[in-house]
């Protein structure tokens, strides 16, 4: 299994940050050039329990992604944990956390636990390539949110 963490801090409250990922169209709005979200099926807001469906096409990748995540958890205004029932990974386990950083400012941290398909050729293919890309798209999700929100 593999995992990676990001954290940023965004000058915005907590509340404000933690309601921001509980919409699940703001996926569409953080993703980093090269990613675009296509289309979201979700409820407004989520909650424990709610399933999400995202078709994201990611460049240079010939094919929509077609991913459906149940909502395992959401703990206002400190946790949200989204889960892969299906898409390109067979583990995929997505904490989005948050903390108080002072007055009127929120640390973000993205947890991300996956493993890759086709076992030692994908553990070769997450150390030579795939850890980087999600270590990149994480931080350019976090630079958006900052922009959005700070």
């Amino acid at each position: 299994m593999s995992q990676i963490t990001v954290s940023t801090e965004v000058a915005a409250p907590i509340d404000v940050v933690f309601a921001f990922h509980l919409d699940p169209r703001n996926a569409a709005r953080i993703s980093p050039r090269g990613t675009r979200v296509v289309s979201v099926e979700a409820p407004e807001r989520v909650h424990a329990g709610d399933e999400i469906r995202l078709a994201v096409r990611q460049f240079p990748l010939p094919r929509t992604q077609r991913w459906r995540v149940r909502i395992e958890r959401v703990e206002a205004p400190v946790a949200v944990v989204d889960v892969a029932l299906t898409g390109p990974f067979p583990v995929w386990r997505h904490e989005h956390l948050f903390a108080v950083a002072g007055e009127g400012r929120t640390l973000l941290t993205d947890h991300v636990t996956y493993e890759l398909p086709f076992g030692a050729l994908g553990r070769l293919a997450d150390r030579i390539v795939v850890r980087r890309v999600l270590l990149r798209t994480f931080h350019a999700r976090q630079a958006r949110t900052r922009a959005i929100l700070g």
